[in-house]
């Protein structure tokens, strides 16, 4: 397995590619937005479809028995473009368009390991963070609305 900080190897790089496809997807769009300004090789995508907004089923298993059943559907947001002889892909929740515009694009250029040595500290590592951050933003505020309950065993006499 290569070194986070090392480009990241194309032939068996599925793992890392699944990886900053999550981060892009989840990434606070103005970071996505400046690192887009920043880099100007990012002018010469071309886009090949969309971006486009549709609907996905979303597929779930029951715990216990393990049966597959229809969850319900999500609004998803693609794009694909070709930057640099490479293909990039953007998949989103919800309805984004220049969010899955932007994706692909930074897609396209992490595939090439001179670009992912520059992105991974600019764009991808204050991503993560951010991420993070979002992340237990949110589970503090769940827990504090939390309700604990609990049962005292009564000792004594009832009347």
């Amino acid at each position: 397995m290569t070194p986070k900080s090392a480009a990241p190897d194309l032939d068996c790089g599925q793992s890392e590619r699944r990886h900053w496809m999550g981060v892009l997807a989840r990434a606070p769009i103005e970071l996505l937005r400046a690192s887009y300004e920043d880099s100007p090789q990012c002018a010469d995508a071309r886009r090949l479809v969309g971006p486009e907004i549709g609907l996905i089923q979303l597929r779930a298993k029951a715990p216990v028995t393990e049966t597959a059943f229809h969850l319900g559907e999500a609004t998803v947001t693609r794009c694909v473009i070709k930057l640099a002889g490479r293909y990039g892909y953007g998949v989103v929740l919800g309805s984004d368009l220049e969010r899955a515009e932007l994706v692909a694009v930074f897609d396209a250029l992490l595939q090439d390991p001179q670009r992912y040595g520059e992105l991974r500290p600019k764009l991808l590592q204050p991503a993560e963070s951010a991420i993070s951050l979002s992340r237990q933003r949110r589970a503090n505020a769940a827990q504090a609305t939390a309700a604990h309950f609990f049962t005292a065993a009564r000792g004594g006499k009832t009347p």
